[in-house]
């Protein structure tokens, strides 16, 4: 899909642009496009009804209702270093950035491994043309993101994301590489609608008996490698600051870090925010 159809003139409007060349109004980002596209949507349904029939028909029905409506609450986390922690807590003016910005304003190396390669390819087919305006995040049900990818685990306020966020089955890399770079619809949906994406994705390893500890582990989990963790992936389109935070947590050795850690807590606290420590 390249265009969609702009909502105030019913022109069609290029997918990446979010302004409409005709008459102006301001539409949605082009990842909340791409995901409320007729036929992802249609797709995603025919899953998601699918899902709960197999669940309702193996007694699992009622634990799953209760999975769905657990998962309206969840919430889009980032995890990443302490010392990107100690960085955004410094200043509002202080920005997350993306990978591509990085590399292309000379502040970082590429990696210089095979996932350049896959995240390059995959982001160019799910993301043409506006790649470099995703950041990454993860559904999550106790606000804890993905150890691997840092000890502080950034948990953005509803408010400020769900008009430009859409979710995605899994990796997005993994996942178009294994779709041959032609992933089927079906697998993405608007912030809104993370439940039902979440409940298709997930519904065939809920039984009756799960805790609510396991149902927020069966959402979110690290494996051995970060190519093994497993999660629904949230793109959110455009900057993210410390003021989109709602709550920071943050896990790992406290060993070193004592004066560093008070110091992040009294600038948190001075945005009104608190820095949760998690043994």
């Amino acid at each position: 899909m390249y265009f969609s159809p702009c909502p105030s003139c019913g022109n069609d409007v290029p997918l990446v642009r979010e302004l409409c060349p005709h008459c102006g109004h301001q539409g949605p980002p082009p990842n909340v496009k791409a995901a409320t596209d007729a036929r992802e949507q249609q797709a995603l349904d025919r899953r998601y009804q699918a899902a709960v029939q197999e669940a309702e028909a193996r007694g699992a029905g009622k634990a799953l209702e209760t999975f769905e409506t657990s998962l309206q609450g969840s919430k889009a986390v980032m995890a990443r270093s302490f010392r990107e922690l100690d960085r955004l807590a410094s200043s509002d003016k202080e920005l997350i950035t993306t990978y591509y910005n990085l590399v292309r304003s000379d502040i970082r190396l590429p990696h210089g491994n095979d996932w350049d390669q896959l995240r390059a390819v995959a982001d160019e087919t799910l993301f043409a043309g506006y790649k470099e305006q995703i950041r990454f995040a993860a559904l999550s049900l106790d606000g804890a993101g993905l150890p691997h990818y840092g000890e502080a685990s950034f948990v953005f306020r509803e408010g400020m994301i769900a008009h430009r966020a859409s979710v995605y089955e899994e990796n997005s890399a993994l996942f178009a590489k294994k779709h041959a770079y032609q992933p089927p619809p079906g697998h993405r949906a608007s912030w809104a609608e993370r439940a039902k994406l979440a409940v298709a994705k997930l519904a065939g390893g809920i039984d009756a008996a799960m805790t609510a500890e396991q149902l927020a582990g069966l959402l979110l989990g690290a494996g051995g490698t970060p190519e093994e963790d497993h999660f629904v992936e949230v793109h959110i389109f455009g900057p993210l600051s410390i003021r989109t935070v709602e709550r920071v947590l943050l896990t790992g050795p406290r060993k070193g870090q004592r004066s560093a850690r008070k110091a992040v807590r009294d600038r948190l606290k001075a945005a009104g925010l608190t820095l949760e420590e998690l043994s």
